[in-house]
């Protein structure tokens, strides 16, 4: 008795870890589909793409670039003692974010006041028109003033 009983609790057992598992399968079986099926809808309305972006350094400084409405500039200078302005018109170009530091490079000793931790800010073309980019400096490097050429960053986008 006390065995029929056991091997009982365990057809019992085995047939709950059964249907357990098959309902398993078909919980993943009907979320596939879902998935299957949202992947297919239907997008009313142009294609989207993602936005270019153009990616400008201190050589650019004194320069023009053309980009599209939509379009991102990502403006990377190599020292943190530049100070960027901004965008002479928002409506035109507007900053997105803060300022942020990118990582040192190995080539930069993790000495304070060095100035070679390099930075990004980043633009998007709002409307078409011209704005430019500003940024200033007055030291360019620990305890070295900067000369007149050196102390500014202009850079003229228009967006087309």
């Amino acid at each position: 008795m006390a065995t029929e009983a056991g091997t009982r609790r365990r057809d019992l057992s085995g047939r709950r870890c059964m249907r357990l598992a098959l309902r398993a399968a078909v919980a993943a079986l009907i979320a596939v589909m879902a998935g299957c099926g949202a992947a297919k809808s239907v997008s009313h309305g142009p294609m989207q793409t993602p936005h270019q972006v153009m990616v400008v350094r201190d050589d650019s400084n004194g320069k023009t670039v053309h980009v599209t409405v939509g379009e991102h500039v990502k403006l990377i200078l190599s020292s943190d003692y530049w100070r960027v302005h901004g965008s002479s018109s928002k409506a035109v170009l507007a900053q997105i974010g803060r300022t942020r530091l990118l990582p040192r490079p190995k080539s930069c000793p993790k000495i304070p006041g060095l100035g070679c931790v390099p930075f990004e800010t980043t633009f998007t073309a709002m409307a078409k028109g011209t704005a430019v980019i500003t940024a200033s400096r007055q030291t360019c490097g620990e305890a070295l003033a900067c000369q007149p050429p050196q102390e500014h960053f202009r850079l003229t986008v228009v967006v087309g």
